[in-house]
């Protein structure tokens, strides 16, 4: 019998798991709006485990734009950094629980939902 190399059976678990949850958050029925869902979760949940790095440039921005360049680039990177984390520790909570109606109604727990509004977003329409 052949014997499938580890780093193979690791990645068809992998995607394996991910088509099993997409299929679950696609096909479970929700009682909230289009707008939030168990397939919108789990996008915020992929988007922010995968792009919650952009917190970092997102909070350098947001800070010089309320107290200068060099608060933005201190203070500023130190919240990014900070921000990174959040989003990288919401983004795998969001993720595994996308079926699920936690928290009620399927509501973002972040701010912004998705690391790219930090860009695409003016502040206060954030706040």
């Amino acid at each position: 019998m052949t014997q499938i190399p580890s780093t193979t059976r690791a990645r068809r678990t992998l995607v394996t798991t991910l088509l099993i949850a997409l299929a679950i958050a696609v096909f479970v029925p929700s009682t909230a709006s289009a707008r939030d869902s168990a397939a919108r979760k789990f996008g915020r949940g992929v988007s922010n485990m995968t792009l919650g790095v952009l917190a970092i440039p997102g909070q350098i921005m947001d800070t010089s734009k309320e107290s200068g360049p060099f608060v933005g680039a201190t203070w500023g990177f130190a919240k990014g950094v900070g921000y990174t984390v959040a989003h990288e520790v919401v983004g795998i909570f969001e993720f595994l629980t996308c079926p699920f109606e936690t928290p009620p109604g399927y509501k973002p727990i972040l701010t912004p939902e998705f690391p790219w509004e930090y860009f695409t977003k003016s502040r206060s329409s954030r706040r």
